[in-house]
């Protein structure tokens, strides 16, 4: 499913990182705005308590969207994958988006297709592409897996007991 928007195809101005910080902007701003009750300015109209939270909602079901489109691209990516290599075009295409899209990492089941793919006769051009995706994957897999490795390491030292002996 292509959705092609200003904002690109996962259809938000803005990531999970950034909707996180900007929520806490608002929070910040809501405590900080005046009371439109007290204020005797005439200044133009300062937003409101209730102009941060109806943002706040906006942005809470923008951010509510993006999780529904990234499970259903995933599930999509399932779906081509287990058809190749009849979807081919697809399946890479959508690969492709939830990489760059989502930050998500390839699976083992990936890994393998991506194999299979790059080893199927095809014009020169499509074989780099895939050869380029199955390298890429292969990286994004291989650092997400020393990643785990790292925090099981230390969440075990962390929770190993020092040793009395002398």
């Amino acid at each position: 499913m292509d959705m092609p928007t200003p904002h690109g195809h996962h259809g938000l101005a803005f990531g999970t990182r950034e909707v996180t910080v900007l929520r806490r902007a608002l929070a910040l701003a809501v405590k900080a705005a005046p009371d439109p009750d007290t204020d005797t300015s005439e200044p133009p109209r300062p937003p409101t308590a209730l102009d941060f939270w109806l943002l706040d909602q906006a942005i809470a079901e923008a951010e509510s969207e993006r999780h529904r489109l990234r499970a259903f691209e995933l599930a999509e990516l399932a779906h081509h994958r287990t058809a190749l290599p009849g979807t081919a075009t697809t399946y890479l295409a959508t690969l492709e988006r939830v990489v760059a899209s989502y930050d998500y990492v390839p699976t083992a089941e990936d890994l393998a297709a991506l194999r299979t793919l790059a080893e199927l006769p095809c014009g020169a051009t499509e074989q780099a592409r895939r050869r380029a995706l199955l390298r890429r994957s292969g990286l994004l897999a291989e650092h997400a897996m020393e990643r785990r490795l790292t925090e099981r390491a230390r969440a075990r030292h962390l929770t190993e007991a020092p040793s009395d002996a002398p």
